[in-house]
């Protein structure tokens, strides 16, 4: 693909993502993403047949982002810096790519590939957030659980909250828009189910670093 052509791509998907993120990914269809494109029908089709295309190239950014947020590799030692910065880093990209998340159901109901794309990648998430939760227990962060099957349990209970957050956001500012503060707000929530489990001075420096980052 020329550089041009590539380039053409960056910027509908780039465009899309706005879009969707404004108005809903449920409410945009492929009329209207030409329309603020300002590009033909033929333009948009050469790069994507379909507006379940668009989604799957986002959602393939949104996973590429994500699994940086997330790290190839454990971090050397979870200090609370690097914890708390964690969780932001990964919230961040979830703010970035709200419309994904607000319409997750109507999404993956419409599309078995992208379904199925989801499902993986929740399943990888789920795995590495049980791994830090083990991490900060090994080093002393984190009360042992009596089962290695709770930190499986730690982890559930955190993506809960991480990939609903912005759905709760929607609903109870009701158009307004959302700031990266109230996303902060979703890391001290998932503080707030974790508070059971945290040594109360590391979980003290932890939440320091939240009011500074807010």
């Amino acid at each position: 693909m020329s550089k041009v052509k590539t380039n053409n791509r960056t910027r509908i998907l780039a465009s899309c993502r706005a879009l969707m993120n404004k108005e809903g990914a449920q409410a945009i269809g492929t009329t209207r993403l030409c329309e603020v494109l300002e590009i033909s029908p033929g333009n948009l089709y050469y790069h994507f047949k379909n507006k379940e295309e668009i989604v799957r190239a986002l959602f393939a950014e949104l996973e590429t982002d994500l699994r940086v947020a997330f790290g190839e590799e454990p971090p050397s030692s979870l200090t609370p810096k690097v914890f708390a910065d964690f969780y932001i880093k990964t919230l961040d990209v979830a703010h970035e790519n709200r419309f994904f998340f607000s319409g997750l159901l109507h999404l993956i109901r419409q599309d078995d590939v992208l379904a199925t794309d989801y499902l993986s990648l929740q399943d990888w998430a789920l795995d590495a957030l049980a791994a830090v939760a083990e991490q900060a227990a090994k080093e002393g962060h984190l009360k042992i659980p009596n089962s290695k099957k709770r930190y499986r349990s730690i982890a559930i209970n955190t993506w809960l909250i991480w990939s609903n957050w912005v759905r709760y956001l929607e609903i109870s500012k009701q158009g307004d828009a959302i700031s990266r503060a109230d996303m902060v707000l979703g890391i001290e929530q998932i503080f707030d189910v974790l508070s059971g489990y945290l040594e109360p001075g590391y979980e003290s420096a932890v939440r320091r670093h939240l009011k500074v980052v807010r």
